[in-house]
């Protein structure tokens, strides 16, 4: 069982959110490999992914294990760690149900080089492929989860003292999840010399440069400018946005209410 105070929660969520990054890109170039040699690495991403969701699993019982299993922010860490959990069992079944077809890849010669950039159209490849993306596709959102669970323990070092007086900017649902990623290191800026800024994240999650400029315009993060923006400056929280964090990342995750629909129209009579 990993240490249960809340720092070093964190830093094992951190480590966990950055394993299953990589399992993600490398599951993502598996695809793309040749015949003959799909088969070991899925074998190797497999049990890579069933690795990490038992880590996901022990964190989830060491939050709950913790004193910060009290607060709200503790008990949706878990919530967030249970589900990473079940997105990766749920990739590592796809993936093994895509053994049979990568067997199958692996025992077949190759008859003639075939060109590169060929549709593949067999029935094995369409298994492949179709398992693959059901897979990457868990992976690309398990380690953003896992993350957004680092953002909720920090948030509990921060709720025993709340600011009641804080005014929290409006935020879209894009710059909440920017925050959160952000809250934990992720994410960097960057400008080569004559080209626009970009962002490099840690995780892969949709986040553009114009949603991080609104979080500085309102005061919540800023650059690290102790390295040049051509090698990278880290964004990381103002005070403002250190006060706020508690306040956004619940938000954020808190479950929105259902939208009433609409009542029918009345039908005219004449």
């Amino acid at each position: 069982m990993p240490d249960t105070r809340p720092e070093d929660l964190i830093r094992q969520l951190r480590s966990l959110t950055e394993d299953f990054a990589d399992v993600y890109h490398l599951t993502l170039r598996t695809g793309l490999l040749n015949d003959d040699a799909i088969l070991m690495p899925l074998i190797a991403r497999i049990r890579t992914t069933q690795s990490l969701t038992n880590q996901a699993i022990t964190l989830a019982l060491a939050t709950g294990d913790s004193t910060i299993a009290s607060t709200a922010a503790g008990r949706r860490a878990i919530e967030k760690l249970t589900g990473a959990a079940c997105q990766g069992n749920d990739a590592s079944g796809h993936l093994l149900a895509a053994i049979p077809a990568a067997t199958a890849l692996h025992h077949t010669p190759r008859s003639a080089p075939r060109p590169l950039r060929t549709p593949r159209t067999s029935s094995h490849h369409l298994a492949l492929w179709r398992h693959f993306h059901a897979a990457t596709g868990l992976l690309r959102d398990t380690p953003v989860v896992c993350l957004d669970a680092a953002a909720l323990v920090t948030a509990t070092l921060t709720t025993s003292a709340p600011d009641s007086g804080i005014e929290l900017p409006r935020l879209t649902d894009p710059q909440r999840a920017a925050f959160r990623l952000i809250s934990q290191g992720a994410v960097r800026i960057r400008q080569p010399e004559g080209r626009p800024p970009f962002l490099d994240i840690s995780v892969p999650a949709p986040t553009i440069t114009p949603t991080v400029v609104a979080l500085e315009r309102k005061k919540l993060v800023t650059r690290d400018t102790s390295t040049t923006l051509d090698e990278g400056q880290e964004l990381v929280l103002t005070p403002g946005g250190q006060r706020a964090l508690p306040s956004i990342v619940l938000q954020a995750t808190a479950p929105s209410r259902r939208t009433p629909a609409p009542a029918p129209p009345r039908r005219r009579t004449r």
